[in-house]
């Protein structure tokens, strides 16, 4: 364990390391800005209470498109893996939804709404296959053995989905939680750098970039990352609960 920490903090001095070296060589604040004015803007930025909201709106809309595709996922997920029609009947839709380009999805979705729900929509789209396929899978390796026995001695459907299938795809569900949760913040992100809703961290990001800030973009995607590693951190926390 002391050694995998060591190496961490070693791998963040090389790369502080090259990143220096490659600003000072190039010597362009506006190609490849210094750490240390990256750094010393992002401090500015959190500074700032304007910061602050648009965190918050960036953050709502990731929880928001979790939560409903989270339940939706849940939903048809496990009537398509009791019901094999079912199932079959959705195939054609996933498959479709999950092959749907993100980009002109965004651009469909700005004629059909207004830009503050763009995020939500599109990323919605992109994290319900991930989530609905886990399920499905869960179900179908259910061991069929106790699925019969359940059925010989009549135990209610509402009872066997509390006591048998919810429990047996609760892996495959923390497993697509962990890996979907950080895919939301990413696809939240640059639908907001595209759509340009009125409040949102990839409206700033854009704005960064259309006014040349190039240390301002560079530190609005520090702070992306570090959100992205939290969300990743606490999934994975849960998963080892």
């Amino acid at each position: 364990m002391k050694k995998k920490i060591i190496y961490f903090f070693i791998g963040i001095i090389l790369f502080i390391a090259i990143w220096s070296f490659v600003s000072l060589k190039i010597n362009s604040e506006i190609i490849f800005p210094s750490i240390d004015k990256i750094f010393l803007d992002l401090i500015n930025i959190i500074s700032q209470k304007d910061f602050y909201s648009n965190l918050l709106y960036t953050f709502m809309r990731v929880i928001v498109t979790f939560a409903l595709s989270f339940l939706l996922a849940i939903t048809l997920g496990i009537i398509a893996g009791i019901f094999k029609s079912i199932r079959y009947i959705l195939m054609p839709i996933i498959n479709f939804i999950r092959t749907i380009p993100t980009i002109p999805l965004i651009l469909i979705a700005v004629l059909w709404f207004n830009n503050n729900l763009v995020p939500i929509f599109v990323s919605l789209f992109v994290i319900f296959p991930i989530i609905y396929d886990a399920v499905v899978n869960g179900i179908i390796n259910i061991d069929k053995n106790l699925i019969e026995m359940s059925n010989s001695y009549n135990v209610s459907f509402k009872n066997q989905l509390i006591s048998l299938y919810i429990p047996s795809i609760k892996p495959y569900i923390l497993t697509s939680i962990s890996q979907s949760m950080g895919m939301t913040w990413k696809s939240v992100l640059a639908s907001e750098i595209i759509t340009l809703p009125t409040l949102g961290l990839g409206t700033k990001l854009y704005e960064s970039h259309l006014y040349l800030n190039t240390v301002s973009l560079f530190a609005y995607c520090l702070i992306a990352i570090i959100f992205n590693i939290i969300f990743e951190i606490i999934m994975r926390l849960q998963n080892d609960l």
